[in-house]
């Protein structure tokens, strides 16, 4: 009867164990299509993840002569990512899987030099730094939907370019190897 306890216990440990870790991905891959690019995000603990974004951005600028123009931009962004709801969404029966939850986060994206518009250089080109409200959705063909909203400060190429600017990001893809 005495080993029975012993092995008793460390199964319900494994079994605990396994429900508390099946809550984030280790690794997921993601293709964007609507911003063109990559997304890896790796899972640091329980409820926490890094993602990494290598997209194409769309943009608008306005020049010294008040003319509009479509912006370009190969920009990297991480994100220390927070999911607070993902025991809620499990205790409704509600997908978590592929990181399907809301998360906080705080965000740093480095935009490179628009392509083709050495015009709006000096405006556009820096990074931003900003705490972030998201939602990810992953359903069962792998389709991912990756909505994220906040207030960032930009550091610019020069002085009269950092300012509070607002950070909106939409992205359609699919997760990878699921």
């Amino acid at each position: 009867m005495k080993r029975y306890i012993p092995i008793s216990a460390l199964l319900l440990f494994f079994v605990n164990l396994n429900a508390q870790d099946n809550n984030l991905e280790n690794n997921q891959f993601k293709i964007n299509i609507l911003t063109p690019g990559i997304t890896y995000e790796k899972k640091i603990s329980r409820n926490t993840s890094l993602s990494t974004d290598l997209n194409l951005s769309a943009g608008f600028a306005h020049n010294n002569d008040s003319r509009t123009k479509l912006l370009l931009s190969p920009y990297i962004r991480e994100e220390f990512r927070y999911y607070y709801n993902l025991e809620k969404r499990n205790s409704k029966g509600k997908n978590t899987q592929n990181n399907s939850a809301n998360f906080v986060a705080l965000s740093g994206s480095y935009y490179f030099k628009p392509i083709g518009n050495s015009e709006y250089v000096s405006i556009y080109d820096g990074l931003t730094i900003a705490p972030i409200w998201g939602l990810q959705r992953t359903y069962g063909s792998g389709f991912n939907i990756n909505i994220i909203g906040g207030a960032g400060y930009n550091f610019g190429t020069n002085d009269r370019t950092a300012n509070f600017v607002p950070v909106i990001n939409f992205t359609l893809g699919w997760v990878i190897g699921k």
